[in-house]
């Protein structure tokens, strides 16, 4: 019953160790590059409408 016991803790402190280490495996490889081309595109979208007032606006 020992051995059983001790394969039984084993096996769930296994499961969770991959299941924590899939989510920062997901996490890496899908949010964090998500999140920097959303950051990237918001830069780059706020450039183009000041450039774009710049251009249209009176020297005068």
């Amino acid at each position: 019953m020992k051995s059983f016991k001790s394969g039984v803790i084993v096996g769930i402190i296994g499961s969770a160790l991959v299941a924590a280490a899939s989510a920062v495996g997901y996490r890496q490889t899908v949010v964090k590059p998500a999140q920097k081309a959303e950051a990237h595109h918001d830069e780059v979208s706020k450039q183009a409408i000041r450039r774009s007032i710049a251009a249209h606006q009176s020297r005068f």
